[in-house]
């Protein structure tokens, strides 16, 4: 996906200051403008509909209207929106509900400027973004649930092909469709069709949980914080 710059951002956090924090990092990236911002669920669901943001950077807990069922009133209204959800450490149990409602994203809220940048530039660009912290948090989590999680993810990875394994693995690295077809040489369509095949096989829901997938199989290793 090509991005049409500047990357239009909705920031919606119910503190002032975070709020300000965000647009004064985003602001400063040419890249990126901040055209609106929410202090609640009910607000974004008003500005996405009215202003049409590329990236919508979405708290969790907001009062009134909480992160996640904003992003699902919002998705259901426009399923190509794109949600970039904040967090912080705590918060896992949140980030399956978040995945299967269609967030496009995870990003902690103690990231670094060129993180939080790099993470709404790659959303924009139709990426899934999910820090290798976020990432070995969750599969720590679910590996306490879940003891077979990781084998039988690594299963599900062996049913692809060798370049399929390729795509995975570089959307695992947190890159674009159009990222992926250019180090491997492919058409963006072709790697389109990649995607849908590897997501079938591994039973993922949306191009995050394919990320985290390829996590749990071993294919990216997330590095401890």
């Amino acid at each position: 996906m090509d991005i049409d710059y500047p990357v239009t951002v909705l920031l919606v956090d119910d503190e002032p200051l975070i709020r300000a924090g965000l647009g004064t990092i985003l602001g400063s990236d040419q890249r990126i403008t901040i055209i609106g911002e929410a202090e609640n669920g009910h607000r974004a669901i008003e500005l996405s509909q009215r202003l049409e943001p590329h990236v919508i950077l979405m708290d969790i807990r907001m009062p009134q209207l909480d992160g996640l069922s904003a992003m699902e009133a919002i998705l259901e209204q426009d399923p190509e929106a794109r949600v970039l959800i904040l967090t912080t450490f705590g918060e896992e149990d949140y980030i399956d509900r978040a995945m299967s409602g269609g967030a496009a994203g995870f990003l902690l809220k103690s990231s670094g400027p060129e993180e939080l940048v790099g993470g709404v530039l790659a959303v924009a660009a139709g990426a899934a973004a999910l820090p290798p912290r976020i990432a070995k948090r969750v599969i720590d989590k679910l590996r306490g649930i879940d003891t077979s999680a990781a084998s039988r993810a690594q299963s599900r990875i062996s049913s692809l092909s060798s370049r399929e394994h390729d795509v995975m693995a570089l959307v695992g690295a947190g890159m674009s469709n159009a990222e992926i077809a250019g180090r491997l040489f492919l058409t963006e369509a072709t790697v389109k069709g990649h995607m849908t095949s590897i997501m079938l096989k591994v039973g993922a829901r949306n191009r995050v949980e394919t990320a985290l997938i390829a996590y749990q199989g071993g294919i990216v290793s997330p590095q401890s914080p």
